[in-house]
């Protein structure tokens, strides 16, 4: 390789231009509120902390597109800088590709959501660093909706009409994807979503979504199947949020799982689509009522009652879960098993929870980095990654992990396209793209089969004194009935 140099007024507007684009890769509206410090791009060299190599996915598999080379593609456009066949598409550039999400920076999602955007902006600037795909960069446009159903879908068709993205990204914040999914809206725009957190069953069922997690509908039905099997569990509880819609579905799910493994629906349950409410041992709490004590009166007095509860299911947001389970809530140990939903795989909410969470069980589709795990060369490169976008950001989280495996679902796929890259092109790659990431199973898609992710493991809180992390109980459980409950 020849030493080529610079004069210091070439290498004075190349640092500038250098400094400038990577300042642009990445826009979020309004500016997060946090204090943790974002890792703007810089270039690194072959080997710097990050690269990951050549490849720009980190998935170790082949790529058909990528940096490196130059691939011709079946028009005759190579898969380099200046060679890719220029705005191919909507958002899309010789030198970028435009992709947009909302996020949550406030309201209560933020307590599990907030992070994920630091795990989508780590894998773009690991992306950037290495050149991009096919020569061309990612930018990121960014929106904090509050987790909020109408907001979201608002701010998502601003972001597909007015900042005119190629595709949507991750999208931490479920209520507006379920939005304008309900409406057709995707579909009708042609708009791919890309590596979704699953926590809605439409994001299986919608043509243009193609999710990463495991359903909040599958996580029920794994968490009743295995407590009936492995604990023998015949006397079920659950204690949901009925102002989301994670929670409303996952609700209805948990019902119809233990009408199949006992005969028979939970004790006081009523239907949560139309009339959500707490009884007996169905219990459905709002997520603004800020007291529960009457709630968990009726819930505690009916679980103590002969038979009494022998499991007892969480599918709550952290913020909601630790006012229900400080103001009194019955928890283990006391005879039952509890079992508890992705949102609440947090490291926050296991120390806020204290010696009350100890030994519960939280269940995830992805393999935490946890101590055994931690010297996996994808789950070093993802915790570092993560790292370099922010300082503060949990890595532990699930939803933090489940987005940066979604935003390398997107990766893949773009260079499974190549320089020819259109949003029909994107959907055909990624409906019959199988994608290992090292991170969750293998995974894959087909047209009309979104449903990739369908099992789960258990890791429970350890907190003797202090939180030291989770303990990996060993019990992988495919969903048995996958696709059915839909509310």
């Amino acid at each position: 390789m020849s030493d080529r140099r610079f004069s210091p007024a070439w290498r004075t507007m190349l640092i500038a231009g250098v400094v400038a684009l990577a300042g642009a890769s990445v826009a979020v509206f309004p500016a997060a509120s946090r204090g943790d410090r974002i890792v703007e791009e810089r270039a690194a060299g072959p080997g710097g902390k990050g690269t990951g190599g050549p490849s720009t996915t980190g998935t170790g598999g082949p790529s058909t597109g990528g940096t490196t080379g130059v691939a011709p593609s079946r028009a005759g456009l190579a898969c380099a800088a200046g060679q890719n066949g220029g705005a191919t598409d909507t958002g899309i550039t010789a030198d970028t590709i435009k992709l947009g999400a909302t996020v949550v920076d406030s309201g209560i999602g933020a307590s599990f959501l907030r992070d994920a955007r630091f795990a989508m902006i780590a894998v773009k600037n690991r992306v950037n660093r290495a050149g991009g795909i096919c020569g061309r960069r990612i930018e990121l446009v960014l929106r904090d909706d509050g987790w909020e159903f109408e907001r979201g879908g608002e701010f998502l068709r601003d972001i597909v009409e007015q900042s005119k993205v190629f595709a949507l990204a991750v999208v931490p914040s479920s209520e507006g994807l379920l939005n304008v999914s309900k409406a057709g809206y995707l579909d009708a725009k042609g708009v791919p979503v890309v590596g979704t957190d699953g926590m809605l069953i439409h994001q299986y069922t919608d043509p243009y979504i193609w999710p990463v997690a495991a359903s909040t509908i599958s996580t029920m039905h794994i968490m009743v199947a295995h407590a009936a099997k492995v604990w023998g569990a015949k006397h079920f509880a659950l204690v949901y949020e009925s102002t989301y819609h994670f929670g409303i579905e996952g609700a209805y799910a948990f019902n119809q799982a233990v009408k199949r493994v006992t005969g028979s629906g939970v004790p006081g349950y009523s239907n949560p689509v139309t009339s959500p409410g707490c009884a007996q041992r169905f219990c459905g709490i709002s997520a603004t009522a800020g007291n529960y004590n009457r709630e968990i009166e009726t819930f505690n007095n009916s679980c103590y009652a002969e038979p009494r509860c022998d499991f007892v299911a969480l599918l709550l947001e952290p913020a909601t879960a630790l006012a229900w389970i400080k103001a009194g809530a019955i928890m283990p140990p006391d005879n039952f098993r509890m079992g508890g939903v992705q949102p609440l795989f947090t490291s926050n909410f296991a120390e806020e929870c204290r010696e009350k969470c100890n030994g519960l069980w939280l269940w995830t589709g992805y393999q935490p980095p946890i101590a055994g795990a931690q010297g996996r060369p994808e789950m070093r490169n993802y915790v570092d990654d993560v790292r370099q976008a922010s300082e503060g950001a949990d890595s532990s989280n699930t939803f933090v992990e489940g987005a940066y495996v979604g935003m390398e679902l997107m990766v893949r796929a773009l260079e499974e396209v190549g320089p020819e890259l259109t949003r029909a092109r994107l959907k055909a790659a990624l409906d019959s793209l199988t994608f290992s990431s090292g991170l969750a199973p293998t995974l894959s898609w087909s047209p009309g089969d979104h449903f990739a992710n369908t099992s789960m493991r258990a890791f429970s809180i350890q907190y003797v004194g202090r939180f030291s992390g989770w303990a990996d109980e060993a019990t992988q459980v495919s969903d048995p009935w996958i696709g059915r409950d839909i509310p």
